[in-house]
């Protein structure tokens, strides 16, 4: 969902707002963690972790849409097939080592 509507978001207000929006996300997700309390209870506990997470996973799916759209757009077109190669082999690479982990773990 968060990435349909960073797609929707980027269209209307463009690639820029995602990416400033994605790293003030990312900021405020960071100054929660930072205003933590030691005396709190349990169930305020969970729900201050969950919402710096959810907070962190939205700025970076807002991050990673503009740093995609901005990779197309300043990649000449006769190197892009290149780029995006070396973009699925990394990737690739990344969730198998991910996979890897898991199974480990």
């Amino acid at each position: 969902i968060t990435n349909l509507i960073a797609g929707m978001m980027g269209a209307k207000w463009s690639i820029k707002a995602t990416l400033v929006l994605g790293l003030c996300s990312q900021l405020f997700g960071y100054c929660i963690l930072f205003l933590w309390k030691d005396d709190m209870s349990v169930e305020n506990s969970i729900v201050y972790a969950a919402v710096s997470q959810i907070t962190g996973g939205i700025a970076k799916d807002l991050t990673k849409l503009g740093g995609r759209a901005v990779s197309k757009l300043v990649t000449p077109r006769e190197k892009s097939t290149h780029l995006f190669r070396l973009v699925s082999r990394i990737t690739c690479w990344k969730n198998t080592l991910m996979g890897l982990g898991y199974f480990a773990g």
